[in-house]
């Protein structure tokens, strides 16, 4: 990063970022490549395997508890393995529990 001009050690890569889902309610978080989708999706997952996570994450205006979160969630990676013989429900319980 320094070769490049950048003075900060770390490379801020979201800031500023808040989002909503609805309960109940598949979503899917779409754009084109580069666009930070799994950055986010990763952090609120607990799947992040390196950097630095600062801010806050709250659920329902609670801190988040992944303990609880990944209880109550499912988060399916597209170059996830998905099988057309299995319903989104149990693709994304199989992914939950891994």
């Amino acid at each position: 990063m320094k070769d490049q001009g950048l003075a900060d050690e770390k490379l801020v890569l979201l800031k500023g970022v808040s989002g909503a889902f609805r309960p109940s309610v598949l979503t899917a978080l779409i754009g084109i490549s580069g666009a930070s989708k799994t950055t986010p999706m990763d952090v609120l997952a607990g799947r992040n395997t390196g950097g630095y996570i600062e801010g806050n994450i709250t659920i329902l205006g609670y801190p988040k508890k992944q303990e609880t979160f990944a209880q109550t969630s499912g988060y399916c990676e597209q170059n996830d393995i998905h099988s057309p013989r299995v319903t989104i429900y149990k693709s994304l319980l199989y992914s939950a529990w891994l």
